[in-house]
This record gives C-alpha cells, sequence and structure tokens, in this order.
C-alpha cells in the first residue's frame, strides 16, 4: 500500500479519514485532483479544479461528497487527459462525467462538459468488469470478452476500422478472441487476449503498435513478434507513446517512444517499432505499471522491490533504478511527471504505536521471551501467551506439555530456520517474509498447523514465482499440501510451455504420483489427441 504522505494532494487530509478510504486515483495535468472511494461506499472529489465540477467557482482541498456515485458500490476509476472520468460500480454499470468535446463519455453527444456524473446507458445489458482511458478515448470490457472503445478516434485509437469519433460505445472485432484485459495510451490501445497474445491499435508515429512500421492502425493488428517468440502475456500496461507486455515468466517486453528512455535497456533513445526483451538483469519482474499521462515506466520483481526508468521528475533515466519503496504506486507519488496514479490506490494509515505495532517489536525480543525455540542451531525467543492465543499447535503444544512456570524450551526438527522463522514473523505481525525459494517449506508448515490464511498468502507468492525451471515442483507441491489455485496456475503454465517443461531438470525429478496426475489432466484436457 501506499503511503498517503507521498501524495502532496492529499497530504492535508485528516487522518481518520485517510483510515476510512478504501481507493484512490490522483489526477489531473498537474496531479492536482483527486476522487476517493471510502470504505463505507462514499464517493468524494478533491483538488483545485473539482468544485467547478459542482458549478462553485473556486478548487477545494476538503474531500467534497459525489452523491450520485455514493452507495453504487464502485470498483475503479479512470480518468483522461482532459480530464473526462470513469466510473464502474460491482454491478458492471459504467458513469461518465467531466469533458466531452469528443464523445468521450459515451453518452450519445459531444456537447462540451458533463458536471456530474451520468449512467452510460449505451452498455446496458453489458456487465462491465474493466474501465481504461486514453488521452481522449475510452474503453470498457465486459464478463464475455468483448471490448467497447468511443470518444476521439483520429488515429484510429477506438480500433473499429474508421477515424470517425465516436459518442456512444462502439464494440471492437478482434477475430472472436476472448479479451481479459485492456490498456490505452494516449492515443492508442492495447488489448491482451485471454491466450496470451496482444493486440494494438490506433497511432503509431513512434512504434507503440508494435507492428514493425510507423503507420497509424484503424482496426486491431497482434503484436507478432511476442507471438513469434512463443511467449504468453500475462500483463500489459502503456505510457504516453510506449507500450509493456509482461510474459508469465517475468519478462518484460517493451516498444514504442524510447524519447526519455522509458524503454530501458541504454537503447540511446531509439525508438521501437517491435517489442524487444529488456530490463534482463532484474530477476523476475511481477508487475508493470505505465499510465497514459507520463512517460515513466515502473516494475516490482518477485522480492517486491521497485524499480523504475524513463522521465523521472524531468530528468531521462535509460536504465533501471532500484528505489526503497515498498509498492509500485509511491514511485509515482514521487517521480513521475505529472505525479499521478497508474492505477485505484490504497494507503497506509500512520497512528500512535498500537498493539499490532507491540507486537512486531516483541517478535525474537530476547529481553522480554518466556520461552526459547531452537531450529537448525538457531534460537528464536518468543512468548508463551501469544503462541497460544495466535497458533492451535502451540496451543495444544505448550497446553500438554508445559506448565505456566516450567517448559521453556521447544526443539523444532521438520523445518529450516528460514521456514520456521518467517512463520514465527507471520504469527506475530501478520506479515509473510520469505524468500519465493524458501515459500515451500513454509506452504508445507502452514498446511501441516492448519494456518489457512498463510497457506493462502504463500500460494499466492509461489503463483508469481512460477517459471521453467520450477513449475513442476511446484505443481507437485500444490498436490501434496493441497493448494488448488497454485496446482491450476502450474497446469496451465506447464501446457503453455509443455515443451521446455518436459526437458526441464524439475521434471525429470518429478515424483511418480505428481508426473502421473499432471499427465493424466493434461489428457483429460485433450492435450495428446490426434
Amino acid at each position: 500500500m501506499s503511503e498517503i504522505k507521498r501524495w502532496t494532494l492529499l497530504s492535508l487530509l485528516d487522518p481518520e479519514f485517510v483510515n476510512n478510504i478504501k481507493e484512490c486515483i490522483v489526477f489531473g495535468s498537474a496531479g492536482c485532483e483527486a476522487l476517493i472511494h471510502t470504505k463505507d461506499d462514499q464517493v468524494y472529489g478533491l483538488g483545485t479544479n473539482y468544485c467547478c465540477w459542482l458549478g462553485v467557482p473556486s478548487g477545494s482541498f476538503e474531500p467534497l461528497k459525489i452523491d450520485l456515485l455514493c452507495g453504487k458500490r464502485i470498483k475503479q476509476f479512470a480518468y483522461g487527459s482532459g480530464p473526462h472520468l470513469l466510473a464502474l460500480s460491482e454491478s458492471g454499470e459504467v458513469f461518465a462525467w467531466r469533458h466531452n468535446s469528443f464523445g468521450q463519455l459515451g453518452l450519445g453527444h459531444n456537447n462540451q462538459h458533463c458536471p456530474t456524473p451520468v449512467l452510460v446507458t449505451a452498455l446496458s445489458g453489458q456487465k462491465i468488469i474493466q474501465i481504461a482511458c486514453g488521452g481522449h478515448h475510452s474503453a470498457a470490457l465486459s464478463d464475455r470478452g468483448e471490448l467497447f472503445c468511443w470518444g476521439l478516434n483520429s488515429s484510429g485509437q477506438l480500433g473499429i476500422g474508421s477515424m470517425i469519433n465516436q459518442d456512444s460505445p462502439k464494440s471492437v472485432h478482434l477475430h472472436d478472441r476472448f479479451i481479459k484485459e485492456v490498456a490505452c495510451g494516449h492515443n492508442f490501445t492495447l488489448a491482451l487476449t485471454e491466450a496470451g497474445d496482444v493486440y494494438a491499435w490506433g497511432y503509431n508515429e513512434n512504434g507503440q503498435i508494435g507492428c514493425g512500421n510507423v503507420s497509424n492502425q484503424c482496426t486491431p493488428v497482434i503484436v507478432e513478434t511476442l507471438t513469434s517468440a512463443k511467449v504468453v502475456i500475462s500483463q500489459i500496461a502503456c505510457g504516453y507513446a510506449h507500450s509493456l507486455a509482461l510474459c508469465d515468466e517475468g519478462k518484460l517486453w517493451v516498444w514504442g517512444s524510447n524519447s526519455c528512455g522509458q524503454l530501458g535497456g541504454n537503447l540511446m533513445r531509439k525508438n521501437l517499432t517491435e517489442p524487444v526483451h529488456t530490463a534482463k538483469e532484474i530477476d523476475r519482474i511481477v508487475e508493470i505499471a505505465a499510465v497514459h499521462m507520463c512517460n515513466i515506466t515502473v516494475v516490482s520483481n518477485k522480492k517486491g522491490k521497485i524499480f523504475m526508468w524513463g522521465n523521472v521528475r524531468g530528468q531521462s533515466v535509460p536504465n533501471p533504478v532500484e528505489t526503497r519503496f515498498s509498492c509500485v504506486d509511491d514511485a509515482f507519488a514521487c517521480f513521475a511527471s505529472p505525479a499521478v496514479t497508474w492505477r485505484g490506490t490504497k494507503f497506509e494509515y500512520s497512528r500512535q504505536p498500537s498493539i499490532v505495532d507491540a507486537m512486531r517489536v516483541a517478535f525474537d525480543d530476547p529481553n522480554s521471551s518466556d520461552i526459547k525455540i531452537f531450529v537448525d542451531g538457531h534460537t528464536i525467543y518468543a512468548h508463551k501467551a501469544i503462541l497460544k492465543l495466535r497458533c492451535p499447535y502451540f496451543k495444544s503444544r505448550l497446553g500438554d506439555l508445559w506448565s505456566e512456570g516450567s517448559g521453556n524450551q521447544i526443539e523444532i526438527s521438520d523445518f529450516t530456520y528460514n521456514t520456521f522463522r518467517a512463520f514465527m514473523h507471520w504469527v506475530y505481525t501478520d506479515e509473510l517474509v520469505i524468500d519465493p525459494d524458501d515459500a515451500i517449506g513454509l506452504l508445507e508448515l502452514s498446511n501441516c498447523y492448519l494456518e489457512m490464511d498463510l497457506k493462502a498468502r504463500c500460494a499466492s507468492l509461489l503463483r508469481k514465482s512460477v517459471c521453467i525451471d520450477n513449475a513442476a515442483v511446484l505443481y507437485s507441491a500444490a498436490l501434496k499440501f493441497d493448494a488448488p489455485e497454485l496446482e491450476d496456475h502450474c497446469y496451465k503454465f506447464c501446457m503453455d510451455h509443455m515443451t521446455a517443461i518436459t526437458h526441464s531438470d524439475a521434471f525429470r525429478r518429478l515424483d511418480a504420483h505428481s508426473m502421473r496426475h499432471l499427465i493424466c489432466r493434461a489428457a483429460k484436457n485433450g492435450l495428446f489427441k490426434k
């Protein structure tokens, strides 16, 4: 989660109000406006221009309620450059307001301004699950994998075969492909299919479509370089004029404008008309981020480290710089130009030291502990009362074997020190701190000790680290320790990369039960049909 103090616009908010924020976006040409959705389902706006939406002549740094969106269970906001604004409800309804000179609100007209949110009725009958905005165009994705675009179309950014602006949502024909994600640059659009292919269309002077030339494209074209490389793309993102795609092996592909070094790789500001693999020095990227207002690229890797490059506070930085941030959002707050959010952002809430802080301090503290846990020649200092309250395993063991006045040692021989220390840290803090390479052991421990929340977190961490070298091992672990979501993810990865997987050392070492299970599941799903 982001730190509220990093966002200048929000730094004056009351701490109690901040604690009630569920999600927020910061937008505008100077990062001077915001939309806030609270945990009690209220929606607020603030900033230098916000009040003009309601006909009030001056801005406000105090949150003002947007009544028409309150109680609508908003799940996502999106913004354009004008700005125009979209809000998506959990029920799949889209609301739009603000600038509309090009029909980007999708209301069936291009009246210049719409000061308050209006339901986009043209999407009635569709359950929309994702929205996105470019500079002056909009996109919406339905639960059936169908994509709709509307607004400015001067460069073909709507993908409908013409360059005529549209004031109502139009279906984009993508060869019957099921679309699972959409991203918008300033005047171009990317779509990601369920099969992991990327389609692009719109303005292409900088090569951001990735088709090998600089001609604008008014209909979707597949990014052939990615398909030819036989990579399965899992995430896409767009900057102002550059494109990003992350494959399921954690490799980053980039193309388009490189005016500020936003493609990375020290390419001497050379634009790329086809994707290239970049940032190879970063170990397994798990999240990519860019936004149509900026020329910065930000990523995080499997260890949670955050890297950035491109236009960093007005400076061109062509190579990845490791930051000290704990989340991608903070890099945008501190170094993007302008300082805007790339997605809905959640915040940490700072307050006076609490029981949570006290528990964190107590972890492995020899001065306050009343029991020692020995693992692999190491000592972990703990507290009987905390162990009994937080862990059923310890409650049973301590209750059976020790009274309050005796028994102050436990020997652990079933797990490694790194694994058990990570478990103890979880017991005290609810925080998962472990290298992905050690997470299988923690998955086993959480399964053995019936720690279901920890087990789910471990499985989620392991899903992010799946690669050719470990997919078979993780599939086996998922079977053994009953982690169905991890099992499904590993299975899909194995099917997408079957040839490479079968030549890996991990596959050759796979136990007979797991091997048989994988082959039978593949056969059941038609892999071996003639």
